[in-house]
C-alpha cells in the first residue's frame, strides 16, 4: 500500500505539474484596458528572457487591417498559445491551442 501511494503521488504531481515558463491560466477577453497593459508587460518580459517566442502571425483575412491571431510557445513545454490583440468593443484573448 506504501509504493502504491507514493507511485500515485508520484503520477500525480507530474499531472498537475505546470510549467514555470508558461501562462498559468488562458485569458477569455481582457476586460480593462489595465488587464490588457499588464498582460502584454508580462508577455514582453517571458519574450526578452526567451521563456516564450513569437512563432507565426495568422492574418484573419479582414481588408485593409493587420489583424489576426499572434502564436507564441513556451520553450520549455512547447505549449502553443494565440493571442488577439483588443481592439475598441472586441476585448481579445490568450489561449491555449489545443491541436498543436
Amino acid at each position: 500500500m506504501k509504493v502504491h501511494n507514493s507511485l500515485y503521488a508520484c503520477w500525480n504531481q507530474k499531472l498537475f505539474r505546470m510549467c514555470e515558463n508558461c501562462f498559468k491560466n488562458e485569458i477569455d477577453s481582457f476586460p480593462t484596458e489595465e488587464s490588457w497593459i499588464r498582460f502584454d508587460l508580462e508577455l514582453t518580459k517571458k519574450l526578452g528572457t526567451q521563456k516564450i517566442k513569437h512563432v507565426q502571425f495568422k492574418p484573419d483575412g479582414v481588408r485593409d487591417k493587420d489583424d489576426g491571431e499572434y502564436i507564441y510557445q513556451c520553450n520549455s513545454c512547447h505549449q502553443k498559445w494565440k493571442l488577439k490583440d483588443p481592439d475598441y468593443s472586441f476585448r481579445g484573448y490568450f489561449l491555449k491551442m489545443k491541436d498543436q
